[in-house]
């Protein structure tokens, strides 16, 4: 488990379902290809501020720098993100560190 997670809450810019599909059978795949730790989750009764989460474990914070190598540094990464870009109407992000566990 991973000591910290950016969270970046989602919102559709067309369909939750169809973002819902293209995340779990096209992007975590790929993206855990690249060793990422990453998870969706999606709101129960209408309860949060946003429809769609991913989580992405990291250990610490520089963990982000290589991120963007990681994630479109392949044609097949930047076509992903590009697709991504556009089902999502607007997302927010944070970093949330799991205060149970001790720093590393």
């Amino acid at each position: 488990m991973a000591q910290m997670y950016h969270i970046e809450k989602l919102w559709p810019a067309r369909s939750e379902a169809e973002l819902l599909v293209f995340l779990t059978e096209e992007c975590l795949p790929y993206w855990r290809s690249q060793g990422f730790e990453v998870k969706v989750f999606s709101r129960v009764a209408g309860l949060g501020d946003a429809p769609v989460l991913l989580f992405t474990g990291m250990e610490r914070l520089a963990d982000i720098d290589d991120w963007p190598a990681r994630a479109a540094g392949t044609p097949e990464g930047a076509e992903l993100l590009a697709k991504l870009e556009e089902l999502v109407d607007h997302l927010q992000a944070s970093v949330v560190m799991d205060v149970e566990r001790e720093e590393a």
